[in-house]
């Protein structure tokens, strides 16, 4: 399952609304359940990029392809986006627990002009799908597919491009 995180809400709630009213179980039980695999804290993300983007999501982890979670922030926490990407996907269990096929999407937006507040990204995954989508393609996948769209403030396109990326290399794998 693929998770974009803004964060989720509970189930019966659309994605990428508010989690403040709830529990920490609630919220951990809607994405396991894969109820709401687009977290939008950073507000990055329309309506229609929101849809499009748990459509494709849904469509890898109904088909047993991967669980994919998409999440993004204006804090990493003081910490590296890849780990807490990393980190992430470990907490809430991305992936199916048989092989392992968990992918997180981190992205941080830039804010302001300091340097210091460059924007980020990150493609943690489960070990399971280490050998198809390596650091090297995970890598060339943010910066080939995501920064571009993310520059011209496209956060919603460059997801949804490199889902579309990704999702056709996982289905190479399968024949």
């Amino acid at each position: 399952m693929l998770l974009i995180v803004a964060l989720p809400a509970c189930k019966g709630k659309s994605a990428g609304q508010s989690t403040a009213s709830l529990s920490t179980e609630q919220v951990d039980s809607a994405i396991i359940k894969g109820t709401f695999p687009v977290m939008d804290y950073a507000k990055l993300l329309s309506k229609a990029d929101l849809d499009a983007i748990n459509k494709v999501i849904i469509d890898l982890d109904s088909n047993h392809v991967a669980q994919v979670a998409v999440v993004t922030t204006t804090d990493l926490e003081g910490k590296d986006v890849h780990d807490f990407a990393t980190g992430f996907g470990n907490k809430w269990g991305v992936g199916h627990k048989d092989n392992n096929d968990g992918i997180t999407i981190v992205i941080k937006p830039k804010t302001g002009d300091d340097p210091e507040q460059r924007g980020q990204a990150a493609i943690a995954t489960g070990i399971g799908m280490e050998k198809i989508l390596n650091d090297e393609m995970c890598k060339r996948i943010i910066d080939e597919i995501m920064i571009p769209e993310f520059k011209n403030n496209n956060y919603g396109e460059g997801i949804k491009k490199a889902l579309s990326h990704i999702k056709t290399t996982l289905a190479k794998q399968d024949k």
